[in-house]
Formats: structure tokens, C-alpha cells, sequence
């Protein structure tokens, strides 16, 4: 299984407006360089008072879809 680590500074407000407008994946660039896709909604188990914050770890399986986020 394939892994990528991330950070994300999404303030609340931002979070919320991508999650009603219905947009379904978010692209950000791990530490590795690589520019890395998944589900927004799996981020919303993350979304505290100021937004989601932290370093976290995508696993993707071996046809690159997205398996499972950890923050690390």
C-alpha cells in the first residue's frame, strides 16, 4: 500500500464553503512533491472550532485510490 504525507491549514469557513458547494475531491501537494487527490469528505471527521489543521497520511491502494487518512 502506497502512502503520501500532507498538510492542511483549512480554516473553518473555507472548509464549509467547499463542502456545500458540493465539490467532491480536494487536490494538495504532499511533502513529496507530488500533487495527490481524495474525497473532501473524509476530512470531516477533522474539522475542529478553527477549520482542519494538522499533518496527515493518505493510503491509497495499488490502483491509487484513496484507502484511508491518519493525522499523524
Amino acid at each position: 500500500m502506497r502512502s503520501l504525507i500532507i498538510d492542511i491549514q483549512l480554516p473553518r469557513d473555507e472548509y464549509l464553503r467547499v463542502y456545500q458547494d458540493y465539490i467532491r475531491q480536494v487536490k494538495a501537494v504532499a511533502r513529496s512533491g507530488e500533487s495527490v487527490r481524495f474525497p473532501v469528505s473524509v476530512l470531516q471527521k477533522f474539522v475542529a472550532e478553527d477549520g482542519v489543521r494538522g499533518t496527515f497520511e493518505l493510503f491509497f491502494d495499488n490502483d491509487n485510490k484513496f484507502v484511508e487518512i491518519v493525522r499523524i
